[in-house]
């Protein structure tokens, strides 16, 4: 569900990419009913991110193992920037329900956020070996990597993720700018021409990133 609608909402690149597609994506079939999922659509939509938290800890009042409504409190935790609050409450619902990879990655994204690097990491690649089929944690460890150093773990994260959804456009622009700082510049022009069918303002900016480092 999250790697179809990162590549669908994913327009501009961001400092994690997956930031607001991957919180969107967790939202976008939460609530026990139609209703809910009305109310959750349209509080996102206009970025209400204090009453997005305060419909889901009242709905966590009366559904207190709900994990679609922790999962909604913990994106907007994070939106509000609400750190520890998110971890939190993600954590509650990875113990819940260990098989349900939104709240893996999202509770990822949380620590990441938190400057828990080494933690975030630890995390998704227990994650990983949970779902051996989510390209999004995939990515998120790719990104991960990249920013702490270990560039060759980052390549083989990236391109797990394109291998188990080829049309990924967050991971292959991952891939690519990772291509760029290490000076592989002559390997982005396939990327480039990749993304320009799938994502094409991703494809703008990896190309002049490309073409900044000849």
């Amino acid at each position: 569900m999250i790697a179809a609608a990162l590549v669908a909402a994913c327009a501009t690149p961001l400092a994690f990419i997956p930031v607001t597609p991957l919180l969107s994506a967790a939202l976008a079939t939460r609530g026990e009913d139609y209703l809910a999922a009305q109310q959750i659509a349209e509080l996102e939509q206009k970025q209400d991110w204090q009453g997005l938290a305060r419909l889901a800890q009242q709905r966590l009042l009366r559904y207190p193992d709900s994990e679609d409504w922790m999962l909604v409190l913990g994106v907007a935790q994070i939106q509000l920037k609400a750190y520890p609050r998110a971890i939190e409450t993600l954590s509650r619902a990875v113990e819940h329900n260990p098989e349900e990879m939104d709240a893996w990655n999202l509770l990822g994204e949380a620590l990441r956020l938190d400057g828990q690097k080494a933690r975030a990491i630890q995390l998704l690649e227990r994650a990983a070996g949970i779902s051996s089929s989510t390209p999004a944690t995939r990515f998120l460890l790719g990104e991960l990597y990249s920013e702490t150093g270990r560039k060759d773990r980052a390549e083989a994260a990236y391109l797990e993720a394109v291998r188990l959804e080829p049309e990924f456009s967050p991971a292959w622009f991952g891939l690519g700018v990772l291509l760029v700082k290490t000076g592989r510049t002559g390997e982005v022009d396939a990327i480039v021409r990749r993304l320009e069918r799938l994502s094409a303002p991703l494809a703008r900016e990896l190309a002049g990133m490309a073409a900044g480092n000849k």
